[in-house]
């Protein structure tokens, strides 16, 4: 080899050499653009599956409303399609993938199996209501915790026995304010002092409403159990701020409001004779003389069992049909109490289904013990269907005549907000939830709570 070819060998060695690194970090980029690519494809991909499931979800919260706003029945309880039926809220395919609509089971149903259906808040205890013996009995607050949250909710700056007033709140690492009103959402009680989620969430560590393994096993896994075989609800599982009653019978009509009733609508709507009806004015009108009692100022009746006291006496002339209710008994009481209310106001407080309470939430109320409670479950689950109306406790003799005194117009058998809680899955197990609260005791339906997976 000529001595002059040597550098055009090295010049073309080196070349190569650099040729070689071309193609390699191209090589190198490239694949790293591939990568990326298929990285944003995927998570565009992931996205898409994300707003997929949600849609699917809200198929599921859609189904709801619609079975919802066709129910037309005089009670609610468990034999409604709302409560647990698999064909309308079992997983249901669609494009893409498919919803399902689900809750927590009932006292009579089976604790690892879910419902499919909705959450009757009317089978709750409004929060923002009870007093601080049903808080206690329903739950496993003590004094101190309960004192707390009756101040939370009060209107006052007062702090009450053990309780706790703004300043606590505002002395926090973290101050905040208190509420000082009615709560607006469960998760709110976090914020009082001394309760968390375990308060919240009792037994039901993963909020999932069923009794999984975990939480049937003592200590031996978080969370503490006591191994008894049922789930052992939490606050937030017990109680609601969403309920009320609304101020109307089983049949949509306005009720009878018996503080400012004149004597012509009782004799005619419920047969009463002359004596009666004019014993029942005079009674919720008192002593006071050119008033107006349509002003709600002379309100007289401060419940429908002060009913029992009214007392008719006949007048020369009075003349009545036959069969005319002559007197209140607490029998008549019951078979007439849904078209009887002591105001004009279109919404009441909150009362308990007893198609719908659990065991825990009926023995929350006034003189209703555990053995109690239990008459109603064993009640409901017969093959009577549910209660039609209150009155059917007393005539039925679930209760006593002193029980369903104290508890008439604390019940009911009608409910208007359920929770709805909707999850989608896509084909490639992407799964999205939303939790709806619904009011169907508007026109039209209203939501008062929307929370869903982001």
């Amino acid at each position: 080899m000529r001595p002059s070819a040597l550098p055009r060998l090295r010049r073309s060695g080196v070349a190569l050499i650099a040729v070689m690194w071309v193609i390699l970090v191209a090589g190198l980029l490239l694949l790293g653009l591939t990568l990326r690519i298929r990285a944003t494809l995927l998570m565009a991909h992931n996205e898409l599956e994300c707003v997929r499931a949600h849609w699917l979800a809200r198929a599921g919260v859609e189904q709801a409303l619609a079975v919802l706003s066709a129910d037309a029945a005089a009670a609610d309880g468990p034999g409604d399609l709302w409560y647990d039926d698999e064909l309308t809220f079992g997983p249901t395919e669609l494009t893409g993938g498919s919803f399902m609509v689900t809750a927590p089971p009932g006292d009579e149903d089976a604790p690892d199996r879910p419902r499919f259906g909705l959450i009757d808040h009317a089978g709750r205890l409004n929060v923002n209501e009870a007093e601080a013996q049903q808080l206690a009995a329903v739950s496993t607050l003590e004094d101190w915790q309960v004192a707390a949250l009756l101040d939370w909710r009060d209107s006052d700056t007062q702090v009450s026995p053990n309780g706790a007033e703004g300043p606590f709140y505002e002395g926090l690492p973290h101050p905040y304010a208190i509420r000082n009103g009615p709560l607006r959402t469960i998760d709110e009680l976090r914020l009082v002092r001394g309760i968390d989620q375990a308060d919240l969430a009792g037994e039901d560590a993963n909020d999932n409403g069923i009794l999984d393994a975990h939480e049937n096993d003592g200590a031996a896994r978080w969370p503490d159990d006591n191994a008894d075989g049922r789930l052992q609800a939490g606050l937030a599982r017990l109680v609601t701020v969403y309920a009320y009653e609304l101020n109307r019978d089983a049949d949509g009509n306005e009720r009878v409001n018996v503080n400012t009733v004149d004597e012509q609508t009782l004799i005619d709507r419920f047969s009463f004779s002359k004596a009666l009806a004019r014993g029942l004015v005079n009674h919720s009108s008192g002593s006071r003389q050119g008033g107006d009692r349509q002003g709600g100022g002379g309100q007289r009746f401060g419940s429908l069992m002060d009913l029992l006291d009214v007392k008719g006496r006949r007048e020369e002339g009075d003349e009545d049909a036959d069969g005319a209710v002559t007197e209140i008994t607490l029998a008549w009481l019951a078979a007439n109490l849904d078209a009887l209310t002591l105001t004009d106001d279109e919404r009441l407080p909150a009362r308990v289904n007893v198609n719908t309470a659990s065991g825990a939430v009926l023995a929350s109320l006034p003189q209703i013990n555990a053995e109690t409670a239990a008459s109603i479950l064993r009640r409901r689950a017969s093959g009577s269907g549910p209660v039609l109306a209150v009155g059917e406790l007393l005539t039925g003799r679930v209760l006593s005549e002193d029980q369903f005194k104290a508890v008439a117009e604390k019940v009911t058998v009608r409910s208007n907000v359920f929770e709805i809680r909707s999850t989608g899955v896509t084909r490639w197990g992407i799964r999205q939830s939303i939790v709806a609260i619904a009011d169907r005791g508007t026109t039209p339906m209203s939501i008062l709570y929307w929370y869903q997976d982001e």
